[in-house]
């Protein structure tokens, strides 16, 4: 096997070092919900571990969200409210929020007012909106 010797001209831009440059980072701007579930209230009345929340109901809730992560954020705030998202004032809604989710100061941040979306007629989630994702 030859070796390849590079030429004097080559060899010394070989030995420079090479400078990286970070490209910037365009904002991203997400067009679809997201759900985040890590802040589900510590009310035993509501939760995921209440003997009503069969497979049938877990399997309800997958698919609303599948349905509400698929399309755009701005179209489904103008679906009808069983069909996507209602805003009700923090003032008629009467629910425990996860105390962490205050300390995170989350709730800072959120649009306001508590957000419901419907599955089908056994019940509903309601929640807060940060930016795009439903807590």
């Amino acid at each position: 096997m030859t070796k390849l010797r590079l030429t004097p001209k080559y060899e010394k831009s070989a030995r420079k070092k090479v400078e990286l440059r970070k490209r910037k980072v365009l904002n991203f701007e997400p067009d679809r919900l997201a759900f985040n579930f890590s802040f589900v209230t510590r009310d035993r009345k509501y939760g995921f571990d209440d003997k009503g929340f069969t497979k049938v109901v877990k399997g309800q809730l997958f698919d609303k969200m599948v349905r509400l992560s698929s399309e755009r954020y701005n179209a489904i705030l103008g679906w009808p409210k069983r069909l996507g998202l209602e805003n009700l004032p923090e003032k008629e809604v009467a629910v425990a929020v996860h105390p962490d989710f205050t300390r995170s100061l989350r709730h800072l941040d959120c649009l306001p007012g508590f957000w419901v979306f419907r599955i089908s007629d056994t019940g509903r989630i309601i929640g807060r909106i940060q930016e795009k994702t439903f807590y």
